[in-house]
């Protein structure tokens, strides 16, 4: 009896151990969500549902125009919002910014950009860590200012198409993303994949690059989507991952001609990224075939989006500011005159008005207005100490428009980017391109290739509004998008006053 007693007080203390100490590994486990979820607590942000948290923002048409100007007013330049159960900080001040883009220990990307590898690969925008490093100390070199110097062809060829195209289009308005997109797309097969603008372009009628679609934003409306356990079986997963393949195939079969033009010596004229890529892979090992193939669809797909919506973001605004267009086009008769021939690097360096133009349409309309980040160590910011490993949100449509640093922030004044008063500001005010060792690596190849096309433009045509459509909706659709296009009327230059 003594024994069965002793017995089962033995079988209770050892179910009382195993219950605190499994209680007792859960919070140990869960001690930093726990740390970062009570301070959110305390922090202001938009109305959240149990659960769905504030996923169902994602489905707002209006979200951007509406947080664009709200959010800081009422929330602060901390805040906070929810994804599901995951809490994120939103951080908006310049200050703040700078303490995590500015420092190599938070280059880690949010698990947020986990979403994107089906449609993305593990390229230099979704990878984190030491691979992450590796590739942008690999891939730098080939975006320095004397090999971008050789792509300037490239953009005045895509250019001359287009301005061909435009020819044809005079007499009625425009929607400038669709034709922009394709002189973009241009640019893109012939920088990147070797493929000539002019010329035989057999199997890119049918390229994948011209097809699919990120699905992100409606798997973070269905919060429960984000879980791929769930997410692999629905039909958007299947579809996704099928374009990947077809990205993925048709890039190893670009590699592969690449690579035959490369060994045996067939390079004539210009050489593209994956002629660039195949070298760094004979030179290190570690960056493999796949690893060119993640960097490849990177450029080809973040390019494309990209750089296609700033160009004609920029367009539009020009048409709307005649009194600014009128500047660039004062600026570009003076550099060439009535010569047609094609711009060289020195040329566009002297297209100071532009580029401010360019910077301010950038400023207005970030392509990626939203970006996220892990901590790699707590950060002051303000009264509030982040920790280690949280999740923030850094959201350059909403610091652009910050009116102590941008006065009438939603006026177009390309004189904000005079270099005075550019060093009057906070480097980390400015973040179309991010900012950091994490900044766009083809930032300088943007703007460049941004500068060729619209001078050539502007050679060419005057950019007039279209009655009626003076504005649009900005959609968040990862980049930004304009909601029923952006039009424009087409008129030929007489070389007289607007």
């Amino acid at each position: 009896m003594i024994w069965q007693a002793l017995e089962r007080a033995s079988m209770f203390d050892m179910s009382v151990f195993l219950t605190v100490t499994l209680v007792s590994f859960i919070l140990y486990t869960l001690s930093d969500y726990i740390k970062i979820a009570l301070l959110v607590m305390r922090i202001p942000g938009p109305p959240a549902y149990p659960f769905f948290g504030n996923c169902f923002m994602a489905t707002q048409r209006n979200l951007l125009a509406t947080i664009g100007i709200d959010a800081p007013k009422q929330y602060g330049l901390v805040s906070r919002v929810w994804l599901m159960i995951f809490p994120f900080f939103v951080i908006l001040d310049p200050e703040h910014l700078q303490l995590i883009l500015g420092s190599k220990r938070h280059t880690n990307k949010s698990f947020f950009y986990k979403l994107l590898h089906n449609f993305l690969g593990d390229g230099l925008i979704t990878s984190s860590g030491a691979k992450w490093a590796a590739h942008r100390r690999y891939i730098q070199p080939t975006f320095h200012l004397h090999i971008l110097e050789k792509f300037v062809e490239t953009f005045a060829d895509s250019a001359q198409c287009l301005t061909a195209k435009m020819n044809n289009l005079t007499d009625k308005p425009v929607n400038i993303t669709n034709i922009v997109n394709e002189c973009v797309l241009d640019i893109l097969n012939e920088a990147v994949l070797g493929v000539p603008i002019y010329g035989k372009k057999e199997g890119m009628e049918n390229s994948p690059f011209r097809q699919g679609k990120v699905v992100v934003q409606d798997r973070v409306a269905r919060p429960w989507l984000m879980f791929n356990w769930i997410y692999k079986f629905t039909e958007d997963a299947t579809e996704e991952l099928l374009q990947k393949k077809r990205l993925d195939d048709f890039t190893r079969t670009m590699i592969n001609k690449r690579r035959d033009i490369v060994e045996n010596g067939k390079i004539e004229g210009r050489k593209s990224l994956l002629d660039y890529m195949i070298e760094i892979s004979k030179k290190h090992p570690d960056f493999t075939e796949e690893d060119i193939v993640n960097e490849a669809c990177t450029f080809m797909l973040a390019g494309q989006d990209s750089v296609g919506a700033s160009l004609a973001f920029a367009m539009f605004l020009l048409a709307q500011n005649p009194e600014h267009q009128q500047k660039c086009i004062e600026e570009i008769d003076a550099i060439f005159g009535s010569d047609d021939r094609a711009p060289t690097m020195a040329d566009l360096r002297e297209m100071k008005y532009l580029e401010m133009c360019i910077k301010e349409a950038l400023r207005l309309y970030p392509a990626v207005p939203i970006m996220a980040r892990r901590l790699g160590e707590d950060v002051q910011c303000g009264k509030y100490l982040l920790p280690a490993g949280a999740e923030i949100f850094i959201m350059p449509y909403i610091t652009h428009r910050l009116e102590h640093i941008y006065p009438d922030p939603e006026a177009f004044i390309p004189e904000r980017f005079t270099t005075e008063n550019i060093e009057k500001r906070n480097p980390y005010a400015y973040l179309p391109f991010s900012a950091g060792p994490r900044n766009c690596i083809g930032h300088k190849f943007a703007i460049i290739e941004m500068k060729t096309i619209i001078s050539k433009v502007l050679r060419s045509f005057r950019l007039k509004s279209v009655p009626g459509k003076e504005t649009f909706e900005p959609l968040f659709r990862i980049t930004l998008r304009a909601g029923g296009g952006l039009w424009v009327q087409l008129e030929p230059r007489n070389n007289n006053t607007m």
